[in-house]
């Protein structure tokens, strides 16, 4: 699917050979809940999947990023599934399948700026021109119409999710990714805000989904991530959540940013999902990011990742449209 030329790709399991039977079933998309637990393995290519521009993705292009490199090398993310389970789950960007599953459909992404660069990612790696221009905070919401203008995708920077209402108004959106985490508030003023405001505006929007019997929509809710003390001393991903659990709770920095209480509302936020109404779907980012201590853009900011490399966030979204458009 991709138009970048693999050149080697770390543990690849074989799984002997292939079944005689021409009438054995093709191999099926990993299920959402399949997609972790799974291990980050070494991939290397020709060339990166996009060239961000100097300034231009909110100052968060990787350090040490070599557009004019012979070969970009990088982590992907392998879910246990695709080898215990023979499901399929792929860290490539596919441009014209997105765009076929987002044919007159509009995406938005809200959130704090991870969210915002999971936007940044997706408009990359769907080829769009340069994404933004340097003086990014002018912007908290910046659409752009990808796919030759056949699809829609909204980034909204939103810390709080205040804004959810207005961009369902204004938009009518088909898929809706969702998160709050890293600006820390209290599990009682969280649960204030989703039990009074935000539950019901996302009820009231799907209600109106299925009232449009030919629109099928998409609740993605992203757990929060949390930063890693010391980023910078790490050069690989790490194999053990335990270990970076226990990194980020025994020192001072991380506790002062509240990083050790993100796992505790993820679980909170869940939890008021699964009472509500709502039909979501959990992009578990948590489990998945938590393993890449060396992934950050590095100095002083150990929250953030980098770009090109960093776009885990946009292969599980294809993955998740594919499941949702392609197999109903």
């Amino acid at each position: 699917h991709s138009n970048r030329e693999e050149i080697q790709l770390g543990g690849i399991v074989d799984k002997g050979p292939v079944a005689q039977s021409e009438e054995s079933n093709p191999p099926r998309l990993c299920r959402i809940d399949e997609i972790v637990p799974g291990k980050w393995i070494n991939a290397t290519y020709s060339h990166a999947p996009y060239v961000p521009m100097r300034g231009e993705v909110q100052q968060k292009t990787c350090s040490d990023f070599d557009p004019n490199a012979d070969i970009w090398q990088t982590w992907e993310w392998m879910p246990h599934a695709v080898t215990s389970n023979d499901c399929l789950f792929s860290s490539n960007f596919d441009k014209d399948q997105y765009c076929a599953l987002t044919s007159n459909k509009t995406v938005a992404i809200i959130g704090d700026s991870i969210s915002f660069d999971h936007y940044l990612s997706l408009t990359h790696l769907l080829g769009l021109p340069k994404a933004l221009p340097k003086a990014r905070n002018k912007f908290p919401q910046v659409i752009s119409e990808p796919c030759n203008g056949t699809s829609k995708l909204i980034g909204q920077r939103d810390f709080l999710l205040t804004k959810v209402g207005d961009v369902i108004q204004t938009h009518s959106p088909d898929v809706i990714i969702l998160n709050r985490g890293a600006h820390y508030t209290t599990d009682d003023a969280l649960q204030q805000h989703f039990n009074h405001t935000l539950i019901r505006q996302l009820e009231t929007w799907q209600a109106e989904c299925i009232d449009k019997s030919s629109k099928q929509c998409l609740l993605i809710w992203r757990t929060t991530v949390p930063g890693h003390p010391n980023c910078d001393q790490y050069t690989h991903p790490a194999e053990s959540i335990t270990e970076m659990e226990y990194a980020i709770k025994n020192h001072s920095n991380a506790v002062g940013y509240n990083w050790d209480k993100f796992q505790h509302q993820n679980k909170l936020v869940l939890d008021l999902l699964a009472r509500s109404s709502l039909d979501f779907e959990i992009m578990d980012a948590y489990d998945i990011n938590i393993l890449r201590p060396d992934a950050h853009a590095g100095g002083s900011d150990c929250l953030h990742s980098c770009l090109p490399g960093d776009d885990i966030y946009s292969y599980i979204t294809q993955h998740m449209l594919q499941l949702k458009f392609e197999q109903e």
